[in-house]
């Protein structure tokens, strides 16, 4: 080594001692037609000014040839002494760079250069074992070349332009080496007919350049050549303007090397070491640099053709519109990440144009849509961070791939470039990230609310008449002669949730008060006209009684507003402005609208400066203020019938007196809330009892919904603080105020009003958004109890234990709906999972039951699972901004969630229906058998008629498993235990204490208590019944949540007590008996008889004796028929809201029958133990309890196939479904789910089912099907164009965030349906029509399906049996006629009935929000599948795309007549251009075709569908590249554009990514012979796109080295020059 440095250093001397000498022709810079002159010698600096001469022998400069040879042995020899080649190398490399650049030793430098990486190519050639281990990561064996090969990229300096051009000469000449070493010797003309030298797998294996080390050379070659474009500008030639100058020099040398990486120099043609797209990537500098005008011609040219090449592979890689819109509760959790926001799209994303860049998503768009919707606010605040963190990545993406120029002329901010002045002034303004985040988020959201807010009002404009004068003779029954109200004011709801919306906005400081006050005057009055053309349309009172709204924000009033009014009074004016005076003398004019004004001028009177003269400053205000004395004379009349105890108003039982109290609201802070407190809470002293003594309550009065709903929502706001302050925020229990004293508990008063939580729920169900705190703050409470109570030997409080059993029937019987669309809901499982082991309050507990199965009945996404897999959740903070869980790190949890086995059967149904409906696929790190795993203690057991309509993953795992059966109770071994054991003589001979001890001792120990309940049974059939006293204190002992189980093994005992009498119907004696149990002596609950019979773990198809009992509880037993008569007679109203007289409808059900905790319904007198204290029952009893296990049942009646039974039971207890929080959904879910069942295919049945579940007075379902609801009709024959057309009428209307006036009159308000989210709630009808309307189309054919227990046919038991079933079920599903029709009308719009309401992709989005909210058998599948038919018989299909030769960049660099595609005859080649265009393009250009209109279509149903809708795509592409009907590229590149958008999602799933991947490539295979335009010299347009597609593949969506392993038959069947630009996908 130490030779090799010396000589190397006598070399660099001697270039800088005589300069006389010039390069001979031919050398490395024979290139440089310019020779430079003569110049005296100089020293070279590097080497110090006295450099002593280069000693004699080492270096002699006339024998050029040795010292070449010198050179290389000396470092061969250093490289056999040293462990790194390359420490050796880049001494060398070193040397060369500091010779003089005007020197000839420069060319014996690079001589010897090349004749070192001549040897090192030999040396990796020979030991290509060394090779691989190097490759693998093992280095002992040696350095890969590759990391020498890059030491050459440091010769390339701007300020030598010899060197570089020498530089491009040596690395062209190693690289055409290496190719031949690599390719062997095969000439070009042998390739094109099929045959190479060495095989795929020899050119893996001898890998000497792979593409990452070209790619790493390109890129730093380039970017020095971009510097030197910006630094040196092109200057004419000193001998001539006809001279190439020094930079053209370098570029066209440049080339020549690129064209040694793509294989296309001589002797290399057809064998490349990058593919043409890696290329194009690297020689991007970046739009930013690319449009900034810096570069010259002629890399201006050459980066026009790569950005044209990546524009062209991003039509196919991007769908031709994305514009999907996020639905929330049936967007699956994938949608959230938009294709137009991954990082893997967004180089070539920045390629497109902005029309076509506009067919994505924003998060503009994505905010205004879930604020339409009514989602939560974490949700919304969730989608913006999300879309902020995905384009953070993106740019980051971007900004790493682009150019940054090093004259600091522009700075790179989050991958786009901006001005370094304007930078740093962005810099200086934005202190924090978080500040930027939330400027950013603030303006989101103040654009998504300026802009649905001007769309209300533009709706309520459309539907009032404010052109016609009123007349007050004909008012309406709305209005009196102080207060007008037009007849329709249905539209008003919208303004009070748009109110709500702002209001919390504003009050958590995420929009000001000024932004938004500046937003709502530029609607009227836009910034951009001084003349305001239209303004007096625009104008509108709305405006105004929004901004009112918000000044009962004392922030807001104390600050902006009062600041103003002491100041030059702007606001004031601009609200003078806005004001309409025409709305309040108009037809249709509302004092609670058009007074806002008035009365903002009241409720800032303090405030304004100079009462007197505020009307000369404004003169405008004496338009507005003739009006005023109306609010004087409301606030008179208010407080005069408030002084009066005249509660009229406060009741708000009319509209009239409604809207009088909302008005005052408006006027003076609090008067209204706190007067609503009053009346609800009175300040004397009228106590009334609820079920006794120990549940007393202070009664006051009722205040109704619609006064609730009109109020201010600060009004609201206030009102549900004081309730939540004084009656459910302390442990003491509610707090009274008497006599102006402090609040405290009153002595004698112990529960809270029931009005007073009615008006809870109300107000929650207005103002979501503004009091989601308080609930927030509730829920804690509970996770807090719940946390308390798993640490054991906790004793809650009497007041405690009322406030617990308060907030879990509010929660249970009112706040489901709330819950559903609560942000968190999935998690609500971990606020109650210790109570349910650790309460023995029996009446506490069984509300905890029941608020946990209408929980878990309530999930309807993945993130259930999530939950049941995130023990580490601790709860929400409590602030009032929005907030996240942050990551979930998936780990089981160590205990099983339900110890309860009914609770633990119905959590695994549910999880059943989430993987059917949902699925799980776009949930990575979640395993569904952790999941079932932790549900309960021990793996359950199902019968085979609940395993049919499981999904087939949790079928595995039930199958897998096998569990035991429950131990059964042979009445033969209970008989002999009587007799046996003596401590039974307590329940013989009563008054035995010694042996009642025994006997509690006896059934203390777990395994025996399931016994007790049949002993107990057996001595009644005896006619001996036991004292019930000590019956009590056994079952007392035993915890309230195994009861359900101790049931279970009851009935299990009964029916075979009743199967060894030999009977095939249970005796009446047995059905009197279990009556008993049942209701007069209340041992056992009527939802655990009904659960126990019906859970799951016999097959009801052949157990007659279950059924006929399931049937005796449900509709034969006397005394159930009896409550069931009263509830009938008591006709609880589904509307519970508006129901004046539902706590008397519930205090009389509960008086005539009263319900017993502890078993004492038998008892009388003084009981030992004595019960339990006593809790304030408000909506439960035992019809609310029943319902949720009569949902878990009604599945497994559907699998009994007992039509029958069914409708028996639907028709009698469909009334129960009335207090169902969600009846809409569970009949969504249940058609869902069994929508391939028999017993539903029957107009009677599925009428039942729909009458049960249905109130169709609350929804707006269709003229057709409210027909068959009614009767007329048992038939689907009119699903015709018609019909179909007005589904997707429907749904896009509710996408297009439309607003119109509703089809049906008197539906409930929006904040009281069961869906507020009117995509969604959309959706739901249609799935119920559809559905419906599918099990009539099969009910000709099921009826040979049902097992009929008279033939004793085979039974459907077998996993295989199940596979066929589900066959037959796709073939059923494809006879449907709906997915044809519903084709036709996407595809063929003559064929529709109104061809001019299809515009836009708005409508194919609703085609793909339906398919995936369907079965996916129904539509989603078959509209995949019709992707066969648009490939092989679309005519722009089938023909091949023109001929296209392979590019090559210095003939590029040469010619000016080749366009940016490298090709003259380019822009008339590709016909089929059009079909990966934008769909809205095509639309607004006539371009519009039908492979273009499936591929959007498509799309849309691949973004909202599931790996299911994959599965299905792959079976697709599958057939058509084994069917032999392929015939063009043109169907190839097709195939490629319809998976390129989901890359993303496929690489999660290596198995179908590489089945299709493989599918693809043999389609190649078989498309190529039938190309004439294969050959060495050219391909054409589409297999040139497609090799970029793969290429694309490789570098963002790698799949693996293992995939592309199981890949390479396919590629090694392609012709020769398409496997060598494939080769590196299997090399790398």
């Amino acid at each position: 080594m130490e030779r090799l440095v010396e000589y190397l250093t006598g070399v660099v001397e001697s270039s800088y001692e005589d300069l006389a000498h010039l390069v001979p022709c031919g050398s490395f810079l024979g290139l440089f037609d310019e020779r430079p002159t003569k110049r005296a010698r100089r020293t070279d600096p590097r080497f110090g000014s006295n450099s002593a001469p280069h000693q004699q022998g080492l270096f002699e400069f006339d024998n050029s040839e040795d010292s070449c040879d010198t050179i290389a042995h000396l470092t061969q020899t250093a490289i056999s002494q040293s462990a790194q080649a390359v420490d050796v190398l880049r001494v060398v490399v070193d040397a060369v760079r500091s010779v003089h650049d005007a020197s000839a030793v420069l060319d014996i430098g690079f001589r010897a250069l090349f004749e070192i990486y001549q040897q090192r190519l030999q040396y990796h050639s020979a030991n290509r074992y060394r090779v691989e281990a190097a490759e693998q990561g093992n280095n002992n064996g040696g350095e890969t070349f590759g990391k020498e090969y890059l030491l050459l990229t440091q010769l390339f300096e701007l300020h030598r332009p010899r060197t570089w051009v020498a530089a491009v000469r040596l690395m062209s000449m190693v690289t055409k080496s290496a190719i031949g070493i690599m390719y062997g010797s095969t000439a070009p003309d042998d390739m094109g007919s099929g045959t190479h030298a060495a095989s795929l797998s020899e050119i893996s294996g001898l890998n000497l350049l792979p593409e990452s080390v070209c790619r790493e050379s390109i890129r730093q070659v380039w970017r020095l050549l971009l510097d030197s474009a910006a630094t040196e500008p092109p200057q004419a030639s000193v001998l001539g303007a006809t001279r190439r100058t020094r930079w053209q020099i370098r570029f066209e040398a440049t080339m020549e090397l690129l064209d040694s990486y793509v294989g296309r120099t001589e002797h290399c043609v057809g064998r490349p070491l990058v593919s043409y797209y890696m290329i194009s990537r690297e020689l991007d500098p970046g739009a930013a640099v690319a449009e900034s005008g810096m570069l010259t011609g002629e890399m201006q040219r050459i980066v026009d053709l790569c950005f044209g090449r990546k524009r062209r592979l991003g039509r196919i890689l991007l769908p031709p519109d994305g514009s999907w819109p996020l639905i929330s509760h049936a967007s699956r959790a994938h949608t959230v990440k938009h294709v137009y926001d991954q990082p893997g799209y967004a180089l070539v994303r920045d390629s497109l144009t902005l029309e076509e860049t506009q067919r994505g998503a924003s998060a503009g768009r994505v905010v205004a849509d879930l604020l339409y919707q009514r989602a939560p606010i974490d949700e919304v605040f969730a989608a913006m961070r999300n879309h902020r963190t995905m384009q953070r990545k993106a740019k980051a993406a971007v900004a790493s791939d682009s150019y940054m120029p090093n004259s600091g002329e522009y700075v790179a901010n989050g991958g786009e470039y901006i001005a370094n002045d304007k930078y740093m002034a962005n810099a200086a303004d934005a202190d924090t990230d978080a500040e930027i985040e939330r400027r950013e988020s603030s303006m989101l959201l103040l654009d998504a609310m300026a802009q649905r807010i001007e769309h209300i009002v533009r709706f309520i404009q459309r539907q009032c008449d404010f052109d016609t004068l009123l007349d007050e003779r004909k008012l309406n029954a709305n209005s009196d002669a102080t207060m007008i109200v037009p007849s329709k004011f249905g539209y008003w709801e919208h303004m009070n949730e748009v109110a709500d919306q702002l209001y919390y906005f504003v009050l958590s400081d995420t929009i000001s008060y000024t932004d938004i006050h500046a937003r709502l005057y530029a609607l009227v009055f836009p910034a951009d006209s001084d003349i305001h053309p239209g303004s007096e349309a625009r104008k509108d009172n709305s405006y105004i009684w929004l901004l009112l709204q918000l000044l009962h924000i004392e922030k807001v009033a104390a600050g902006p507003v009062r600041a103003d009014l002491a100041g030059d009074e702007d606001m004031l004016e601009q609200l003078l402005q806005m004001y309409n005076e025409r709305q309040i003398v108009s037809r249709d004019a509302f004092y609670l609208r058009d007074l806002a004004l008035q009365a903002t001028m009241s409720h800032q009177q303090a405030s304004i400066r100079d009462n007197h003269g505020v009307k000369f400053r404004h003169p405008r205000m004496a338009v507005a203020m003739p009006f005023a004395p109306v609010l004087f004379q409301l606030q008179n009349e208010f407080g005069q019938q408030f002084k009066d105890e005249n509660y009229a108003l406060l009741q708000g039982r009319d509209v009239c007196a409604a809207m009088k109290t909302a008005t005052v609201s408006q006027i003076r802070q609090y008067v209204v809330p706190n007067a609503l407190y009053t009346f609800l809470v009175p300040a004397r002293e009228s106590v009334a009892q609820l079920q006794g003594t120990a549940t007393t309550y202070l009664q006051g009065g009722n205040v109704g919904f619609q006064l609730l709903d009109f109020i201010n929502v600060g009004g609201k706001h206030r009102l549900l603080q004081l309730i939540y302050k004084m009656m459910l925020a302390h442990e003491q229990g509610p707090q009274f105020q008497f006599d102006g004293r402090q609040p405290s508990a009153r002595a004698g008063i112990t529960c809270v009003s029931p009005h007073v939580v009615d008006t809870v729920y109300m107000l929650l169900y207005n103002a979501p958004y503004s009091n989601e705190l308080m609930m927030k703050e509730v829920l804690e409470k509970l996770r807090r109890s719940d946390k308390a109570m798993a640490q054991g030997g906790t004793r809650f409080s009497a007041a405690n234990l009322r406030w617990l059993y308060t907030v879990y029937q509010l929660m249970n019987c009112r706040l489901l709906r709330f819950f559903k669309y609560y942000a968190h809901a999935s998690h609500l499982v971990h606020h109650l999972r210790h109570s349910l082991v650790h309460v023995t309050h029996r009446q506490l507990y069984r509300s905890l039951e029941c608020f946990a199965l209408c929980l878990v009945n309530l999930q309807h996404d993945v993130g259930f699972l999530q939950a049941l897999m995130n023990p580490a959740y601790h709860g929400v903070p409590l602030t009032p901004h929005p907030s996240a869980l942050g990551a979930i790190r998936y780990s089981k949890p160590k205990d099983a969630w339900f110890e309860c086995a009914m609770l633990a059967r119905n959590a695994a149904v549910v999880i059943a229906r989430i993987e059917t409906m949902r699925g799980l696929g776009d949930v990575p790190g979640l395993e569904l058998d952790d999941c079932l795993d932790s549900l309960a203690p021990q793996p359950q057991l199902w019968a085979p008629a609940v395993l049919r309509y499981l999904p087939r993953a949790v079928r595995a795992y039930y199958t897998r498993r096998t569990p035991q059966p429950s131990a059964r109770v042979s009445p033969a071994s209970v008989r002999q235990l009587i007799g046996a054991r003596p401590e039974h003589a307590a329940l013989l001979r009563p008054g035995d204490a010694a042996a009642e001890s025994a006997l509690a001792a006896f059934y203390a120990a777990p395994e025996r208590q399931a016994l007790f309940l049949c002993v107990v049974w057996v001595l009644h059939e005896r006619q001996t019944p036991p004292p019930m006293v000590v019956v009590r204190r056994v079952l007392l002992t035993f915890p309230p949540l195994q009861m359900s189980s101790h049931t279970s093994a009851l009935l299990d005992f009964v029916v075979a007590c009743e199967t060894e009498r030999g009977t095939s119907e249970p005796a009446a004696a047995t059905m009197q008996l279990l009556n008993d149990f049942m209701f007069r002596l209340q041992l056992v609950h009527h939802e655990h008889v009904v659960f126990a019979l019906t859970r799951g773990e016999h097959d009801l198809r052949t157990d007659r004796m279950r059924l006929l009992l399931t049937r005796y509880v449900l509709l034969e037993s006397p005394q159930f028929s009896e409550r069931l008569d009263e509830w009938h007679r008591l006709d609880f109203q589904g509307r519970y809201w508006a129901d004046f007289e539902h706590w008397k409808k519930q205090d009389a059900y509960l008086a005539r029958f009263p319900e017993f905790f502890e078993f004492e319904a038998a008892l009388e007198g003084p009981l030992e133990p004595a019960p339990a204290l006593g809790l304030p029952v408000y909506y439960e009893n035992g019809m609310v309890r029943l319902l949720p296990v009569l949902e878990f049942a009604l599945g497994r009646m559907i699998e009994a196939e007992d039509r029958g039974l069914l409708r028996d039971v639907l028709d009698r207890m469909g009334i129960l479904y009335r207090l169902h929080q969600v009846p809409l959904t569970t009949l969504m879910n249940t058609l869902f789910v069994y929508f391939n069942a028999p017993t539903l295919h029957d107009a009677a049945v599925v009428r039942s089912l729909n009458r049960a579940l249905l109130d169709m007075s609350q929804q707006n379902f269709s003229p057709e099907f409210e027909q068959f609801m009614r009767g007329d009709t048992d038939d689907c024959a009119h699903i015709d164009a018609r019909y179909a057309s007005r589904i997707i009428e429907r749904i896009a209307r509710a996408i297009m965030r439309h607003i119109a006036p509703p089809n049906k009159q008197n539906l409930p308000e929006i904040h009281y349906r069961e869906i507020p989210n009117p995509i969604l709630l959309a959706l739901t009808e249609c799935v119920v029509e559809l559905l419906t309307w599918w099990c009539l189309h099969c009910a000709p054919s099921s009826a040979t399906r049902l097992y009929d227990s008279a033939r004793n046919g085979p039974l459907v038991a077998s996993e295989a049996e199940f596979r066929a079933e589900e066959q037959q079920r796709r073939a059923r599903a494809a006879e449907w006629p709906l997915a044809q029709l519903w084709l036709e009308l996407i595809m063929e719009p003559e064929r529709r009935p109104e061809p001019g309401a299809y515009a836009g992709a708005t409508y194919i989005h609703s085609t793909g929000v339906l398919a995936n909210v369907l079965p996916d058998e129904l539509l989603a599948f078959p509209i995949v599948q019709h992707l066969s038919r648009i490939v092989l018989e679309e005519p722009v299909l089938k023909s091949n795309s023109g001929p296209k030769r392979y590019f090559s960049f210095v003939e590029f660099a040469r010619s000016s007549q080749l366009n940016a595609d490298g090709d003259p005859d380019a822009a008339t080649r590709f016909a089929a251009t059009s079909v990966f265009n934008s769909f809205e393009q095509n639309r607004n250009h006539n371009m519009a075709n039908r492979p273009n209109t499936f591929l959007t279509l498509l799309h849309s149903v691949l973004h909202y569908g599931g790996i299911a809708t994959f599965n299905t795509l792959s079976d697709t592409i599958h057939a058509l590249a084994t069917g032999g009907e392929l015939c063009s590229d043109i169907q190839l590149l097709y195939l490629c554009a319809t998976v390129g958008p989901i890359l993303y999602r496929l690489v999660d799933h290596e198995a179908l990514y590489v089945q299709i991947l493989g599918d693809l490539l043999s389609s190649l295979v078989q498309i190529c012979p039938r190309i004439s335009h294969l050959d060495a010299e050219s391909s054409t347009d589409a297999i040139e796109q497609v090799m970029d597609f793969f290429c694309f593949v490789k570098d963002q969506f790698d799949p693996g080295r293992s995939a592309w392993r199981r890949l390479a038959p396919h590629i090694a069947a392609l012709p020769v020059l398409l496997r060598y630009q494939l080769q590196c996908m299997v090399d790398q």
